[in-house]
């Protein structure tokens, strides 16, 4: 090779022959597909642990079989192993919920999060579904509360027009209101007070009038202004200074000037309080305070807090024509916070105990984002409780299961920019339990008793419509309706089929799934790229010889088609268990599986085994597959893939107490010969698996399990070397790279007994100049594999006494 060099120096150049590598994979996954008790619908779920399977899926249940896919997955991550979970779906499945108008709307199903957000984030006829569908979630309690108002006054006459005074708790700015009318036992009135205060350095301060929103302007009630003392308890709103207090009292009529005296010669105060009044009830006004105080020009919204600062003071109320005479004053009974008189339980509307919603979290506030944008009142507080009857999810009956404080009503609203804190958005990613779905601020409902409010107005004291405040919609300039204080029970919740057992009722406790469901479901383990598996496991095997046969056809479809997993499947329930005896068994097993596929990617085995169901506390049989996959796990983490399951060594069933068919020498002959592995009883060594044949039908290497996962494994390891050639000039150098990536790898192999020679070829023998025009690259790789003993023979000679060894041995 020429050296670019024009004068004498040293030029150097690297040769990169160590591009791409081989890692050998530590993942051991299984896939299942089954009929769980919740959890996502056609989605693939990595599961780790059974903590999570219960979390996720729920607990196994005794009707029909379904416990025997719950321990199938159970038991196999209990040999170290992961699992890769689809929950089938059903056409009797439905989602608790709260209806639009309606206690429930039926036959609603929510597959999992993507169906949500294509399909049903803006629905029209349900407010809230569990997240997953099933009866688990029956019963389940959304509770919502938000800024609906700040203080309750109790003890006003209905049918009148109520004009009330407004004040700090320190007293140091005083205002009045607009006049209120409708307030009676069905509707819900709403006013605003505004009026500015002005304070000037010099003989006193100024109070000037507003003009309201027809065109008329809010004047002084009375003629003159008085000054009273501390003490006076007819007071609307107070100003203070010089140690005076000043009482505004306003009615509707014309202009407002005037001067208040005696107020000192260095005072100075301005600002605006505007507030919302509600009347609901006989006679109860629910009251809404905030305030706008303008300092140096800049105007900041203060809300109402719990201490009393801008609140309604316990003072009198003038009741006024809408002409503005005085009728009468009444004096509230009770002035109370509103949110700290709200109850999420209340032993009053049958619930068990009384729970408050202070004792969960403080008052709702307007967001910081919402406010920044000009918008108001976003704010709300979402509580799920679990059932009042037995507590279908904690096991306590109205537990608090989540809680989701300050989220937004505003479809915009953030408090990160990574974080959104729109209600719906929020809760689709983060409760376990719930999804959000029409709007419960939008419009009355009479069956759930709501009636949203709107908390702003358009200008002066016109109130704004409730469609103008509607949720969902974005922060700009937005104040959000009012809803209050909310309860929805979920129901309608349904199982896979009707219940079965005494007292089940006609949604609950059926597991009984199709034979397309639970296909489909397995055809989303089918894509090796997306979903790696090593194993995939048969769960239940009880739905009958034919369904099985089906089942078993298809997992093996789908490991021929990955050709990175192998199968495993038992079979049917009625083969074995509770069969009359040792030879129907016997005849039953060998002919479920005479007509099912010859494969290298499947495992027969022959029993079921029995086992303890702690969670319904008793004995059950179910499926060895799942187990029997687990014990090649086991054998993966303790030697390697190449080693034989079975045996003594190796092939121990955990959780196995007894089999029900344990077959005899013969039996097992009969078995072994048509691919199925025998799992017998040996005493002294528990239940074991007694052999390792794949479901391949004619003799060859492949018809071995650790064969055929010693392929797998190379095959997958050293496919990773061959990407990292993909794109490359197919030169010497590119198939040197390959070749020094490989050969160690086979090398190692084989010292680890898995394989006991191999040959690799990647040369321009096999790369000729035909096949790199094709744009190929060809390696051939010929491996001898290691063989496991299956037959033993020991043959014991008798000789005379006198005879020699070396005269008998060859004889034999």
């Amino acid at each position: 090779m020429a050296l670019s060099l024009a004068s004498p120096g040293i030029s150097i150049k690297e040769v990169d022959l160590t591009r791409g590598g081989i890692n050998n994979t530590t993942s051991l996954s299984a896939g299942i597909a089954a009929p769980f008790q919740k959890g996502p619908v056609n989605q693939v779920v990595t599961i780790t642990n059974e903590n999570d399977l219960v979390n996720i899926f729920g607990k196994p249940s005794p009707n029909n079989y379904q416990y025997e896919y719950w321990y199938s997955a159970s038991n196999f991550l209990s040999y170290g192993g992961s699992l890769k979970v689809v929950r089938c779906s059903g056409s009797n499945l439905a989602n608790s919920n709260a209806g639009v108008g309606i206690g429930t709307t039926t036959n609603l199903q929510i597959d999992n999060y993507d169906d949500y957000l294509n399909n049903y984030s803006n629905p029209t006829n349900w407010y809230w579904a569990t997240k997953d569908s099933g009866y688990w979630g029956e019963g389940i309690k959304v509770c919502v509360i938000d800024n609906f108002a700040d203080q309750i006054l109790s003890g006003i006459s209905t049918g009148t027009t109520v004009f009330v005074g407004v004040a700090t708790a320190s007293g140091t700015v005083g205002v009045t209101s607009t006049t209120i009318t409708g307030i009676t036992t069905t509707a819900i009135a709403l006013g605003q007070f505004v009026l500015p205060i002005s304070g000037v350095v010099g003989s006193g301060v100024t109070v000037v009038g507003v003009s309201n929103a027809s065109g008329g302007t809010v004047t002084l009630e009375s003629a003159s202004l008085n000054i009273n003392s501390t003490t006076t308890t007819f007071r609307f709103g107070t100003y203070s200074a010089s140690g005076a207090n000043v009482q505004i009292g306003f009615g509707v009529t014309q202009s407002l000037s005037g001067s208040i005296a005696g107020v000192g010669t260095t005072s100075a105060a301005s600002g605006y309080l505007k507030g919302i009044i509600t009347g609901v009830g006989a006679s109860t006004i629910y009251v809404k305070v905030n305030s706008i105080v303008t300092v140096g020009g800049t105007e900041s919204i203060q809300d109402y807090t719990e201490n009393g600062s801008y609140a309604f003071e316990k003072s009198s109320l003038n009741i006024i024509t809408a002409s503005g005479v005085t009728t009468s004053t009444q004096t509230p009974t009770l002035v109370s916070d509103w949110y700290n008189s709200q109850n999420i339980l209340d032993t009053a509307n049958g619930d068990s105990t009384t729970l408050s919603w202070r004792s969960v979290a403080n008052k709702p506030r307007t967001n910081a984002y919402v406010s920044e944008r000009g918008g108001g009142n976003d704010a709300l507080h979402v509580v799920v409780v679990d059932s009042k009857k037995v507590g279908n999810i904690s096991g306590t009956p109205q537990n608090i299961l989540e809680k989701f404080i300050n989220l937004s009503k505003a479809s915009d609203a953030t408090i990160s920019p990574s974080q959104k804190i729109y209600y719906k958005d929020y809760i689709a990613l983060n409760s376990n339990y719930i999804y959000a779905g029409k709007s419960i601020g939008d419009v009355a409902d009479s069956y759930w008793n709501t009636s949203p409010v709107a908390s702003n107005f358009s200008s002066a004291f016109t109130v704004k419509t409730v469609a103008s405040g509607v949720w969902g919609v974005s922060s700009e300039n937005t104040t959000f309706n009012s809803i209050g204080n909310v309860s929805y029970t979920l129901t309608g919740g349904k199982d896979y089929s009707t219940g079965i057992s005494t007292g089940i009722g006609t949604n609950i406790g059926g597991y009984e799934v199709s034979l397309s469901d639970l296909t489909s479901a397995y055809d989303y383990l089918a894509n090796a790229t997306n979903v790696p598996l090593n194993f995939l496991l048969q769960g239940s095997a009880s739905l009958g010889k034919e369904f099985e046969q089906a089942k078993a056809k298809k997992l093996i479809e789908i490991a021929e088609q990955r050709k990175d997993c192998v199968a495993y499947i038992s079979p049917y329930r009625g083969s074995s268990v509770n069969a009359t005896s040792t030879s129907t068994q016997l005849t039953n097993i060998l002919g479920f599986f005479s007509p099912i596929t010859s494969s290298s990617y499947a495992v027969f085995d022959s029993g079921y085994q029995y086992i303890y169901d702690r969670f319904n506390q008793k004995f059950v049989y179910i499926p060895c597959s799942g187990d029997t996959a687990g014990i090649c796990v086991r054998t993966d983490i303790n030697q390697y893939p190449w080693y034989s399951p079975a045996g003594k060594s190796r092939g121990n069933y955990n959780h196995a107490i007894k089999l029900a068919y344990s077959p005899s020498q013969d039996d097992r002959d009969r078995l072994y010969s048509q691919r199925i592995n025998p799992i017998i009883s040996s005493p002294g060594a528990g239940i074991i698996l007694f052999g390792d044949k794949t479901a391949l039908s004619y003799q060859s290497a492949f018809d071995r399990i650790n064969v055929r996962r010693l392929f797998i494994t190379i095959e997958q390891a050293i496919k990773s070397a061959a990407d990292a050639q993909l794109f490359e000039f197919n030169d010497a150098t590119t198939r040197a790279n390959f070749v020094n990536i490989v050969d160690p790898y086979l090398k190692d192999v084989q010292i680890k007994r898995g394989i006991s020679d191999y040959l690799l070829i990647c040369d321009e023998t096999n790369n000729t100049p035909d096949v790199i025009d094709r744009n190929e690259f060809v390696a051939n790789i010929y491996v001898k594999p290691a063989r496991s003993i299956n037959f033993i023979g020991l043959t014991f000679v008798a000789t005379r006494t006198g005879v020699s060894f070396e005269t008998v041995v060859g004889t034999v």
